[in-house]
């Protein structure tokens, strides 16, 4: 794994997105975007690609943009990190139902060299597959009362971008994606190379956030839970 300790030596840090049918647009296209400009001005230090759970040719949340992956999880490269951005939840509950990708996550959770990261909704996958178990995570706001409710053993932490486990960072709403892969820059390649992509994106970073409330009557909650 690359020493996270010497960020002028490192390798090349190399970042598998996860893609499926109805996933969010920005769950992805942020974290890319600042790993497109990591790489630009570590000359070449970080490598992104694509990966499509079922097929190359993936369609993004109502149809809007169809994207051909770069591999499939058959036969895609080792990874630093496998992003997994979110989707509504009427799609992360039919994935949720997938064992192959269930399987997946566990199995990819178990090399010490693979670092796994979710955006938004994304959470749930991770916490179906027990990974984030006796952990701390965040997730979207609308859905954090039923994400707590639902998975006990996780401690919900509120009003952040994102939560750092070590081999697992969780973030929250869609553009927290991008605070997310700031903080992996930041990680491998400091605050200054974190501190221009932040201003080329005309971006606020941070870590902390007071979370928006939702409207009464409309927060979110599985069809299993009655109060």
């Amino acid at each position: 794994m690359n020493d996270i300790s010497n960020k002028n030596t490192q390798d090349t840090i190399t970042i598998a997105i996860l893609l499926y049918d109805n996933v969010v647009l920005q769950d992805f296209a942020g974290p890319i975007e600042v790993f497109d400009k990591a790489q630009n001005l570590t000359k070449g230090k970080y490598k992104t690609f694509t990966v499509g759970l079922k097929s190359k040719e993936i369609h993004t949340e109502n149809n809007h943009l169809k994207i051909i992956a770069d591999y499939t999880l058959d036969n895609f490269p080792k990874s630093d990190y496998i992003i997994i951005p979110g989707a509504s939840m009427s799609v992360i509950k039919e994935l949720i139902k997938d064992e192959s990708l269930t399987s997946f996550i566990k199995k990819e959770n178990v090399s010490p060299k693979i670092k796994i990261v979710s955006v938004c909704t994304a959470s749930y996958l991770l916490a179906n597959a027990g990974i984030l178990d006796g952990k701390k995570a965040t997730t979207h706001y609308f859905v954090a009362d039923d994400f707590e409710k639902r998975f006990p053993k996780i401690q919900l932490v509120r009003n952040v971008r994102f939560v750092d486990e070590e081999k697992i960072i969780t973030s929250s709403g869609v553009t927290s994606g991008i605070d997310a892969a700031l903080h992996i820059v930041g990680r491998h390649s400091g605050e200054m190379i974190q501190g221009m992509i932040n201003r080329a994106l005309q971006y606020t970073y941070g870590q902390n956030e007071t979370w928006p409330v939702a409207p009464q009557g409309m927060r979110y909650r599985s069809e299993k839970q009655t109060n």
